[in-house]
C-alpha cells in the first residue's frame, strides 16, 4: 500500500521496501545520474513504486513509451530502490526533500545510499572517483581501488543526502564521473556502471551507453568535418 511522507515542500508517495540499498540519480553536469538511473530501470526491469511531487517543481511530465509519468519517480528491483529525477531539483526544495527521503530510508531500514555526480576536468585521469559520509565508508571505497576526493564541495541532492544520511547513521557514498564538458556523457556514465557492478555484485550491461557514446562522437565528428569544409569554402561578396 502506498505510504505518504509529507514535508512543507513536497510529498513522497511510495510503497515501503525494507532493507534495500537506495540509489539516487538526478540531472547534473553531464547528466550522469540521470543516464545511469535510466539504464538501471531498463536493464533490471525496475518496477515503479512511487513518486515525489511538489508545488515547487517545474510544470513538467515525462513521456515514457508514449505514457505521461511523474518527473520524479521511485523504482524497485532486486533489493535496490532508485530515486530518479528528470529535472534539476530547485535549491529551495533540496533540504526538505532530502530530509523526507532519508526519513523514508530510516523507516524502511535501508542499508546504505549511493548517489551519482560528476566533476569537470581538463584531462581524464581516472574513470570514477568517490567520497563517503564516514571514515568507514570512505575506507571501503578506497579498498575497492577508487580514488577518494580529499577536498571540495558536493552540490545538489548528492551533498545534502550524504550529510542527512550521516545524521541518521546511514552509510552513504557518492560516485563521481570525470567529464570534459557539461554535455551528456554516456561513456562516463558507463564507467560509473562498472564501479556500481563491483560495489553491489550485480551485472548491469554498460554496452548500450558505450554504443550511444559512439553515436554521439560520430555525429560530433561529422559536424566538425562539415564546419571545417564550410570554413574552407570560398566566400563571395
Amino acid at each position: 500500500m502506498p505510504y505518504e511522507t509529507t514535508t512543507e515542500c513536497c510529498t513522497i508517495t511510495s510503497e515501503d521496501i525494507e532493507d534495500a540499498i537506495v540509489l539516487e540519480g538526478s540531472p547534473g553536469v553531464g547528466l550522469i545520474g540521470n543516464i545511469v538511473g535510466w539504464l538501471l530501470v531498463e536493464d533490471l526491469k525496475m518496477k515503479e513504486i512511487g513518486y515525489i511531487e511538489s508545488k515547487y517543481f517545474p510544470p513538467l511530465a515525462v513521456l515514457y513509451k508514449g505514457v505521461a509519468i511523474h518527473p520524479f519517480r521511485i523504482y524497485e528491483a532486486e533489493g535496490l530502490v532508485l530515486f530518479l529525477s528528470d529535472f534539476i531539483v530547485p535549491p529551495n526544495v533540496v533540504y526538505d526533500m532530502t530530509s523526507a527521503i532519508v526519513d523514508w530510508m530510516n523507516k524502511n531500514n535501508s542499508k546504505e545510499l549511493i548517489t551519482f555526480n560528476s566533476m569537470v576536468v581538463r584531462e581524464k585521469n581516472q574513470p570514477t572517483a568517490a567520497a563517503g559520509n564516514t571514515e568507514e565508508t570512505t575506507k571501503k571505497l578506497a579498498d575497492m581501488g577508487l580514488p577518494i576526493i580529499p577536498f571540495g564541495n558536493i552540490n545538489g541532492l548528492s551533498g545534502t543526502l550524504l550529510t542527512q544520511c550521516a545524521s541518521k547513521n546511514i552509510p552513504a557514498s557518492c560516485l563521481f564521473a570525470e567529464i570534459l564538458n557539461p554535455y551528456p556523457d554516456p561513456r562516463a556514465a558507463a564507467n560509473v556502471i562498472d564501479v556500481l557492478n563491483k560495489m553491489l555484485d550485480i551485472s548491469i550491461d554498460p554496452e548500450p551507453l558505450l554504443k550511444e557514446a559512439q553515436e554521439i562522437e560520430s555525429r560530433l565528428k561529422k559536424l566538425a568535418e562539415t564546419v571545417q569544409n564550410e570554413a574552407d569554402s570560398p566566400i563571395y561578396m
